[in-house]
């Protein structure tokens, strides 16, 4: 123990590195068979190299390493798997921006080679900071297990993965609609799209109709997408439009004639009922142009600029196209009006520049028969999700899949292994780096220079973090333990895009599922629910915290609130409010620690123990079991409400106060069994703590154990405690005792009895068991509520001048007569009264008033009922009290 224990504040900055430190070095985080026979293995979702630890990642720790230290105590062989994503987007910008303001260069003035060295370079120097702040969470997987995406391990798997894939057919590459960033000049997967609700516009056009007298109105958000329509779509059911389903629509300023075309994606109710179809530049759009053939026009450059089909308008960004557009629709006569509304607009996460859909050259992977084979691992209850409702988001997607982009046009990532001969035209995939072409020999061979979309390489991280495909890394990771992965802990946001891929790749490539459960935490929020942003200025940086507050207390902060929870709202009084636990667990090993020298190594007999021995441990034995259940059920709010409340209402309130006056005394032997068994309770309640509080609980063992004990770490989580007689009726006992205590203190305040003041206090019962048990509690009366008490039968008259409580075995009353100034407390308590007349009268007046009733929102008028009715209640306590007073 360090120099700590005579603080009476908890000082974690002077335990958290030493422990730390400790564990690490002495591969306490290696998984090892502790005598169960059986492996647990959770995958620790890769941050971003580029990342920096927030409070979602605090999160994610804090419930793995607190469910991974509870298997490891549980007996498993429990490992936690670490690792780094290259995150291809995120860290290109990163660099690019970087030599830009530094050099004044883009990366198109180096070879790809060369930029790819100095992103290389800069994850040597900059890259993978979160990991070290993942460790000052006290984060425990095993480090020698860490891959990061980029690694050869990892680039081998995912080459293996491509090629198997592209030989079966299912990868192919298409023109197909997909998400461009003009900024970032490449594809973006849905998951790095953000959809902002912007200001915008309905714009009502004129078509007119080929060969008719008449027009078509069409509103549009863009305008300038008119010059890509190939077709205009009405409800082949709307009686309006339907008679010319097979004519021609002219499409304005460019004068391109399209069919016009019956299709059920129509609204007859929204809008004008009539759509312009842009397959090229809408992602509804494209789906209607797969089903009738329509051609496709792209009308956009790959920055975004309008291209030859912009006409005279070529050269401009929609931004800047739109106006001049209209202008143009105006002298045509063919503009109708303009509509404002606020609508969603997707966003690039990381330019924040508008995204443009738009048709282009991919590679997809094929997932209908993956997908349908996902969702039946799921149904079958092969993986379980927790809470269950969130299989409904993993069907939403897997039911309707589309088939997945995964090219992207970066140069940081793994490069598509698919070379193309220029001579003979062949193309193929392969895990080596080919320089011949596999059918004419040619060395005219190119690599395709595209690079997958990072949730390719994560879709593998299950199996390929243990060594898959290389067998001898397999062996030397232990595969075929630790595969399938036991539990996945993450936010419901990646369910679409890192879950289900995972799922799919894993039954698609090893045949089995990744993981058995699926444990969807909270999203953090702010205390008012909002997301934490950086225009919000409501983030909370969780190293701040960890410096103010010590890692244990935000631990327990975020496991106290997550559970079942779909947010997090993070207050950080809370935090605060958690640190004094800390201490208050602190100061009950500071009370427990000039008595450890009484205690035994063992309990004592049952017949030595006195009742609120037998007590306590009954309420040990009931904690264990309710935190066990909880952490099995990844209830972890549910555990740590169990663990507080022992810890505050029983052990600290309760058996620490009633253990003072035994260890003061006189008698060695009473002291030697308090002793014991406030250690025996205290060393559980360590244990118990240990998976959310690792820091604090590590430095009381080392104090707690026996020479023979290893690290707390280590050692067997409390459970079933098969040697401890059956107490129940003990603490049946007890809880009414402190009912009884409680009540006596709440009437003395109730009155302002100053706390040193001895008191007589009055206790009507009729069951004479239960009064011969509280008579054998005088001293403790005394003790914990400067009470000496008086027992009665039910039928006894009840003193006068008296205040009263009752519980359900017992009525209390304090003669008040001699011990306070009553004439003082009848003239407080008409004070009280007059004040809550008045407010009663002012509450009750509001209800009278019909203009309120008939206009106040319902939860207005609810609350003001729920006062009148509080206000009534303490009205009436107060007559009550006052006519107790005078009689």
């Amino acid at each position: 123990m360090s120099n700590t224990e005579l603080s009476k504040t908890y000082a974690p900055e002077q335990v958290e590195q030493k422990w730390y430190s400790i564990w690490e070095q002495g591969k306490y985080f290696c998984p090892k068979d502790r005598g169960r026979k059986e492996s647990f293995t959770i995958i620790m979702p890769p941050p971003n190299v580029t990342g920096r630890l927030h409070m979602g990642h605090a999160l994610d720790v804090t419930t793995q390493d607190t469910l991974i230290r509870y298997k490891r105590m549980k007996g498993y062989e429990a490992l936690w798997l670490p690792g780094m994503d290259h995150a291809g987007i995120a860290t290109q910008s990163v660099v690019e921006k970087n030599i830009w303001e530094e050099e004044k260069k883009t990366r198109k003035d180096y070879t790809r080679k060369e930029f790819v060295d100095k992103i290389w370079k800069w994850k040597e120097e900059y890259g993978g900071i979160i990991a070290n702040q993942q460790r000052s969470l006290g984060a425990s997987p095993d480090w020698n297990y860490f891959l990061f995406t980029m690694d050869e391990e990892a680039n081998q798997a995912v080459k293996k993965a491509f090629v198997m894939l592209y030989q079966e057919g299912l990868i192919y590459q298409a023109d197909y609609i997909i998400n461009w960033s003009p900024e970032l000049q490449s594809a973006i997967s849905d998951a790095e799209v953000e959809h902002k609700e912007v200001k915008g516009a309905f714009y009502h056009i004129l078509y007119k109709v080929k060969d008719e007298n008449m027009t078509l109105e069409v509103a549009t958000t863009r305008p300038e997408t008119l010059l890509g329509d190939t077709a205009v779509a009405v409800n082949p059911k709307d009686k309006r439009f339907k008679h010319l389903i097979g004519k021609k629509a002219i499409i304005p300023i460019c004068n391109r004639e399209v069919p016009i075309i019956g299709d059920d994606y129509v609204d007859m109710e929204k809008g004008t009922g009539c759509l312009k179809v842009t397959p090229g530049h809408d992602f509804n759009d494209f789906d209607i142009g797969k089903r009738h053939q329509l051609p496709l026009i792209n009308i956009l450059n790959l920055d975004g600029t309008l291209n030859e089909y912009g006409l005279e308008f070529k050269g401009l960004s929609c931004k800047k196209a739109r106006k001049p557009i209209i202008e143009k629709l105006k002298e045509l006569n063919q503009f109708v009006k303009t509509e404002e509304i606020l609508h969603q607009v997707g966003h690039c996460s990381r330019s924040n520049a508008v995204i443009e859909p738009m048709v282009s050259k991919q590679w997809f992977l094929n997932v209908q028969d993956m997908a349908e084979t996902a969702t039946k691992a799921v149904k079958e209850g092969r993986t379980t999700f927790y809470p269950n409702g969130w299989q409904n988001t993993y069907y939403s997607w897997l039911n309707e899949p589309r088939d997945w982009c995964i090219s992207r046009q970066l140069w940081w990532g793994h490069q598509i292994p698919v070379f193309n001969c220029q001579k003979c035209h062949h193309q193929w995939a392969s895990e080596a780096e080919e320089v011949i072409c596999a059918k004419c020999k040619s060395d005219q061979i190119t690599q395709d220079p595209d690079v997958l979309d990072t949730w390719f390489s994560s879709g593998l991280w299950p199996f390929s973090t243990l060594g898959w495909p290389n067998e001898t890394r397999m062996k030397e990771k232990k595969f075929e333990t630790f595969f399938p992965t036991s539990t996945l802990i993450t936010g419901y946001d990646i369910i679409f895009f890192w879950v289900a891929r995972m799922m799919m790749m894993s039954l698609k490539i090893t045949g089995k599922i990744p993981f058995k459960d699926i444990y969807i935490h909270a999203i953090v929020r702010d205390k008012l629910g909002r997301k934490m942003s950086k225009s919000l200025g409501n983030g909370i940086d969780p190293l701040e915290m960890i410096k103010k507050y010590g890692a244990d207390a935000l631990r327990f902060t975020l496991a106290a609130g997550s559970g079942y929870n779909r947010n997090l709202n993070l207050d950080p009084e809370r935090i605060e409010g958690y640190r004094n636990f800390i201490n208050k667990i602190w100061n009950a090993y500071r009370f427990i620690l000039p008595h450890l020298n009484l205690a035994q190594d063992q309990l004592p007999e049952d017949d030595k123990l006195k009742i609120q021995d037998r007590w306590i441990l009954d309420q040990l034995k009931s904690t264990a079991k309710l935190m066990n259940d909880s952490m099995d059920e990844y209830r972890f709010d549910d555990s740590c409400s169990t663990i507080y409340a022992f810890v505050y209402d029983r052990f600290c309130s309760w058996y620490i106060e009633l253990s003072k006056s035994i260890l003061s005394g006189d008698n060695l032997e009473d002291k030697k069994v308090c002793a014991t068994v406030l250690k025996y309770c205290f060393k559980n309640i360590v244990a118990l703590l240990h998976p959310f509080i690792p820091y604090l609980t590590e430095e009381l063992w080392s104090s707690l154990k026996t020479d023979e004990q290893d690290l707390l770490i280590i050692q067997q989580y409390p459970c079933d405690y098969p040697k401890l007689s059956d107490f129940s009726h003990d603490s049946i006992s007890m809880h009414k005792f402190t009912e009884v205590i409680s009540a006596i203190r709440n009437l003395r305040a109730s009155v302002n009895i100053k706390p040193k003041d001895e008191i007589n206090v009055h206790l009507f019962m009729d069951d004479q068991s239960l009064t011969t048990f509280f008579e054998n509690q005088r001293p403790f009366f005394l003790d914990l509520a400067k009470s000496e008490v008086t027992f009665f039968d039910k039928n006894a008259a009840r003193p006068e001048k008296s205040i009263f409580a009752a519980t359900i075995d017992c009525e209390i009353f304090i003669p008040l007569d001699g011990v306070i100034d009553l004439n003082d407390q009848i003239k407080r308590i008409e004070k009280e009264k007059e004040k809550i007349d008045k407010e009663l009268m002012r509450i009750k007046g509001k209800l009278k008033n019909q203009k309120f009733m008939d206009n106040a929102p319902e939860s207005v008028v609810e609350e003001v009922k729920t006062k009148e009715k509080e206000y009534t209640e303490v009205l009436s306590s107060l007559n009550s009290r006052l006519r107790s007073f005078k009689n």
